[in-house]
C-alpha cells in the first residue's frame, strides 16, 4: 500500500498543475471563454464511454500494469499539446484525447487499491482509504498552486513537458509494484461477493456523480476568477482549499466512525454544503466567503468519496469496482452536459453546480446504507 499511496499522489500532483494550465489557457486564450471551456469540459467526458470496454477486455491484468499503460498515453499526449499550444482548437482536440487516459486511470487506481487491500475489512480498511485519499488530495491541491509558480520560471509548454516527463517516471516505477488479489484471479462474472442489482445501481449513481462534481467545479473557478478580475493563483489557492477540506476529511474520518455512526456523518457533510451555498449565495463579493465555502465544500465531498471507496472496496472484488466506476464515468458525460447546458443561460450561477450535485451524492449515500439496511433485516429474520 506505501508504493500505491507514493504513486497515485505523484500523479494527482502532476495531475493538479496539468488541469490547471489547461483549463486557464482555454478559458483566457484569445477565441476561449466560457463556450470554449465548456465544449471542452463537455468533450472531456466523452472519453468515458470508451473506457468499461477498456476496461473489460484489456489484455493487461493487475491495477499497477493497467495504471502504468494509462501514464504512459498521458505521457505521449502531453508532448502533442505541448507542440501546438498556440492552437487553442487544437488543445481542445487533444485534451479529449487527454481524457480518455484520466477516465481509464480512474478506473485503474481503484482497481489498483483494490489489489492492495484484498482481505482488509471494516475499520482498517476505512483507515487506508482515508490515508491514500488525503495524500491524493493533498498533492492535488498543491499542484494548482504550484502551476502559476512554474510558469513565472520557464514557458507553460515547457511545463507541460517536464510534467510529461514525470509521468512516464511514475509509468515505469509502477511496473514495480505488480499485485494480484486473490479475487482477482475468478472470473469477473463470479468475483468478490453478489449484490442485488439495485444495490450495484445505486453505487452506480454515486459514482455518477463524483465526476461531474469535480467537473463542474473545475469549470466554475477560472469563470468566476476572470468574471472579479482575479488571477490563476487565484483559482490555485482555491483549488488548494478544496483540496485541504478533502485532506482534513480524510485524515479524520476513519477516526469520527469509531464512535459515530455514518448517518451522522452524511448529515454533517449534507450541512456543511449547505451552508457554503449560503455562504457564497449571501457575500457574493470574491474573497473571504468563497475560500470558506470551498473549504466546507472540501470536507463534505472528501468524506463522501472516503466512505464511498471503502465501502465498495468492502462489498465488491476489484475488477466488479472498476466495471462500476468505469460504467459511472461513461454515464456522467450525459449529466454532466445537461449541467454545462444549464450554465450557458445562467453563467452567473454556475458556481451553483458542484455544491448541488454534492447534496445529490449525499442522497444517492443514504439510499446505498438504506437498501443494505433493508436487505440485511430479512436475512436476520430468517436466521
Amino acid at each position: 500500500m506505501t508504493r500505491y499511496t507514493l504513486y497515485s499522489g505523484l500523479y494527482r500532483f502532476f495531475n493538479g498543475v496539468v488541469l490547471l494550465l489547461l483549463n486557464w489557457h482555454i478559458a483566457s486564450a484569445q477565441g476561449g471563454g466560457y463556450d470554449a471551456l465548456a465544449v471542452s469540459t463537455t468533450l472531456s467526458f466523452v472519453p468515458a464511454v470508451f473506457v468499461p470496454p477498456l476496461i473489460r477486455f484489456t489484455p493487461i491484468t493487475g491495477g499497477a500494469r493497467m495504471t502504468a499503460a494509462g501514464l504512459t498515453g498521458i505521457c505521449l499526449t502531453l508532448l502533442a499539446i505541448a507542440a501546438c499550444w498556440s492552437q487553442v482548437h487544437a488543445v481542445v482536440a487533444l485534451n479529449f484525447v487527454l481524457w480518455i487516459f484520466f477516465f481509464y486511470l480512474e478506473s485503474t487506481w481503484e482497481v489498483w487499491f483494490n489489489d492492495e487491500a484484498s482481505g482488509v475489512r471494516g475499520e482498517a480498511l476505512r483507515k487506508h482509504s482515508s490515508l491514500t485519499m488525503t495524500v491524493n488530495q493533498v498533492a492535488l491541491m498543491v499542484g494548482p498552486l504550484f502551476a502559476p509558480l512554474f510558469t513565472r520560471l520557464i514557458r507553460t509548454e515547457w511545463v507541460l513537458v517536464v510534467c510529461a516527463g514525470l509521468f512516464a517516471v511514475v509509468a515505469v516505477v509502477s511496473l514495480g509494484s505488480h499485485r494480484t488479489a486473490t479475487g482477482a484471479q475468478e472470473e469477473p462474472e463470479t468475483a468478490g461477493p453478489q449484490r442485488a442489482g439495485g444495490v450495484n445501481g445505486l453505487y452506480l449513481l454515486a459514482f455518477l456523480l463524483v465526476w461531474p462534481i469535480l467537473g463542474t467545479f473545475n469549470l466554475m473557478l477560472p469563470l468566476q476568477a476572470l468574471a472579479h478580475g482575479r488571477s490563476m493563483l487565484t483559482v490555485g489557492v482555491l483549488d488548494m482549499l478544496l483540496g485541504i477540506g478533502m485532506a482534513v476529511a480524510g485524515t479524520f474520518l476513519h477516526r469520527l466512525t469509531k464512535t459515530l455512526d455514518v448517518r451522522w456523518v452524511l448529515t454533517g457533510a449534507a450541512a456543511a454544503v449547505a451552508a457554503a451555498m449560503v455562504i457564497w449565495a449571501v457575500v457574493p463579493v470574491f474573497g473571504a466567503a468563497q475560500l470558506v465555502a470551498v473549504f466546507a465544500l472540501g470536507c463534505a465531498f472528501g468524506s463522501l468519496r472516503v466512505l464511498l471507496r471503502a465501502e465498495a472496496a468492502e462489498n465488491f472484488s476489484p475488477r466488479q469496482v472498476g466495471a462500476i466506476v468505469a460504467n459511472a464515468n461513461a454515464c456522467s458525460l450525459l449529466l454532466l452536459s445537461v449541467v454545462l447546458a444549464g450554465g450557458r443561460f445562467f453563467s452567473a450561477q454556475i458556481w451553483l453546480a458542484p455544491f448541488a450535485l454534492t447534496l445529490l451524492l449525499v442522497l444517492s449515500f443514504h439510499a446505498i446504507r438504506k437498501a443494505q439496511h433493508n436487505r440485511l433485516v430479512p436475512a436476520e429474520v430468517s436466521e
